[in-house]
């Protein structure tokens, strides 16, 4: 599990170093490349504003070494400005995949496990912050409208228990535990009202015994929608 939470701080670091070493495409300079003052200023507005934001997503658990989890769910994020969002709640239930390593320590060495544990089902409330917005040119035939965001939040998991009971299998037991997650985010406009979305995630499950890490690589699509109607216009932010 800590090589999970050193791959996850890699992929954090990488992603700050490209940040920091590149410019984002829709900024530059105010006027004739200078700003009032040394100041930068978007050049354009972002076309998109997003208000109630519901997605459905699917996603993998790859790290542990007994399971490997398909993952789905979905949930719902109000965003107050273009830079600050709340994502009220994101539900994952993990469908997990026994990878054959119990078997295979019980043919090798004639062991295996008296009792692990299974990542069944995650719940959280994340703050969103999104900096970073701008536009890609596809085959210069059309324009892709992007953003990258950073998450954090508390949340809950549910993990499945399997003690050995025997000869006759193991045991299984539901327990719920206290979470908490952070992690990046691209999302690419498809319209106004629909986008993808890439997500990956650290998510810190506080076990009975210690710390437990999952890292979570989800896709998603968002349905984004204005109360009582949908707005084309641009606004400020």
């Amino acid at each position: 599990m800590k090589r999970a939470a050193h791959r996850i701080g890699a992929v954090f670091f990488l992603f700050l170093v490209a940040l920091g070493g590149s410019s984002p495409p829709a900024w530059g300079a105010g006027e004739e490349g200078s700003g009032e003052e040394g100041r930068v200023y978007a050049i354009q507005k972002k076309g998109y504003r997003l208000k109630h934001e519901v997605h459905a997503a699917v996603g993998v658990l790859p790290m542990d070494a007994f399971y490997k989890g398909i993952v789905v769910g979905g949930g719902y994020t109000y965003h107050f400005s273009h830079h600050f969002a709340w994502e009220v709640g994101q539900f994952l239930t993990s469908f997990n995949m026994d990878t054959g390593l119990k078997k295979e320590l019980q043919g090798a060495f004639a062991v295996e496990p008296t009792s692990f544990r299974e990542l069944s089902f995650l719940a959280n409330s994340n703050l969103v912050f999104t900096p970073i917005h701008g536009k890609m040119s596809f085959l210069n035939r059309s324009v892709v409208r992007m953003e990258c965001y950073l998450t954090a939040g508390p949340g809950i998991s549910r993990y499945t228990l399997f003690d050995r009971a025997g000869a006759s299998g193991y045991r299984e037991e539901e327990k719920y535990y206290l979470s908490a997650n952070y992690g990046i985010g691209l999302r690419l406009f498809l319209s106004k009202r629909f986008a993808a979305r890439l997500d990956i995630r650290d998510y810190v499950n506080f076990v009975g015994d210690g710390v437990d890490h999952a890292a979570y690589f989800g896709l998603a699509l968002g349905w984004n929608f204005r109360l009582p109607s949908f707005s084309d216009q641009e606004e400020d932010v």
